[in-house]
């Protein structure tokens, strides 16, 4: 069994241990010390990272209590170790842990809804809960978790077991009988966890939830706090600063201003839309093939194909335009199989497409408008 250090005290940033067993593995070397500061895989946290000696641990893992150290290179067994804990992604992994305690307590004392899964990566964490909370909840807890940070209550850890264990009310996914690490925030929550956590909520920091979604019948919200939350903030008031100078616009009024255009582009763009058909329309080519009759437009995409094929007025009718390499073309008939044709056109000039029988497009390779009308001519 490894000594936990970090469950006696999270802030420990360097310790002195034994090595005690080291075996090669897959990946490295398994390094096992009497005690240790490394916080191992689990909890939805990831494995702390750090030296031992100036060697890099790649990764900590725990199995029936013992904590294996993954190495790159060997340590000799019976030898002391300095280990050294990657202290700055440890301590944010600290502030989020502990918010999403905070924020989860919240939840369920608010809305009764258990939190059924947790997951935090190198920014952000998400927390699953069993039921559906709405933008005015989710406003209403960030503001009350916020509100425990300013209060910068004290956070405890407890082991229990037997009767004082039942005695408590705490949160907790396992059914857990013995030796229960529980850690209480002040008024807000007590959950059974294994990770480290901050000894006061105002070491937490900003506390801000980015978004909300449906999940198996309840909701996943996601979060970030701490160091976390205020890279989040400098990252968004940069692009804001940026965007303020390109749109010549105040601070307050960026989403607005990006509105207004967005609006204007899409009207600019339904127009050229329109005088792109016109476009095409007025300088349309027809060619009768028996009863199919033939239309070439320059330069019009599918939309200007399709617009020129509905003024036609023929059984079957094939819209045509000449790209760089190859035919776009449209195809439409009132009563017949458009499908034979476009199967035809394809199979002799090596295009694809297809549709129903009385729609259907596709693009043809390069080849000759007057090879195309031929084939028409003797369908």
């Amino acid at each position: 069994m490894t000594k936990r250090l970090f469950e006696e005290n999270a802030y420990i940033k360097e310790f002195t241990a034994t090595v005690i067993d080291c075996q090669p593995a897959e990946h490295g070397f398994l390094v096992v010390l009497n005690e240790t500061a490394f916080f191992p895989e689990g909890g939805g946290q990831a494995a702390d990272g750090g030296t031992l000696n100036g060697v890099a641990v790649t990764d900590v893992q725990m199995k029936e209590d013992v904590i294996y150290h993954t190495t790159a290179t060997p340590l000799t067994i019976g030898e002391q170790v300095v280990g050294v804990i990657d202290w700055q992604t440890r301590f944010a992994r600290m502030q989020s842990h502990t918010a999403e305690h905070l924020v989860s307590g919240i939840v369920y004392r608010e809305f009764g809804f258990s939190n059924m899964g947790f997951h935090m990566s190198d920014t952000t964490m998400t927390a699953d809960f069993a039921g559906v909370l709405t933008a005015e909840d989710i406003a209403k807890v960030e503001t009350l978790a916020n509100t425990a940070v300013y209060e910068n209550v004290a956070i405890t850890v407890e082991v229990l077991s037997g009767d004082s264990l039942k005695a408590k009310e705490y949160r907790s996914k396992l059914d857990l009988d013995t030796d229960v690490r529980l850690v209480t925030i002040t008024g807000y929550d007590c959950c059974a966890c294994c990770a480290p956590h901050v000894n006061r909520t105002g070491e937490i920091g900003a506390i801000k939830i980015l978004g909300f979604y449906p999940n198996k019948g309840g909701t996943r919200v996601e979060m970030t706090a701490g160091v976390n939350a205020l890279q989040d903030y400098r990252f968004l008031h940069d692009q804001n600063k940026s965007l303020m100078g390109l749109l010549s616009a105040k601070r307050e009024r960026v989403g607005e201003t990006v509105a207004h255009l967005a609006e204007t582009l899409k009207n600019t763009q339904n127009e050229l839309r329109l005088l792109q058909q016109k476009l095409a329309l007025a300088s349309m080519e027809t060619v009768e093939a028996g009863e199919i009759l033939c239309a070439f437009v320059p330069n019009a995409a599918y939309d200007g194909l399709q617009s020129c094929v509905n003024t036609l007025s023929a059984p079957i009718r094939l819209v045509f335009s000449q790209t760089d390499d190859g035919w776009l073309y449209v195809a439409a008939s009132e009563a017949g199989d458009v499908r034979p044709i476009i199967q035809k056109l394809n199979t002799a000039f090596g295009g694809r497409g297809g549709g129903k029988p009385n729609y259907g497009q596709g693009k043809l390779a390069v080849c000759d408008k007057a090879d195309m009308v031929a084939l028409l001519q003797n369908n």
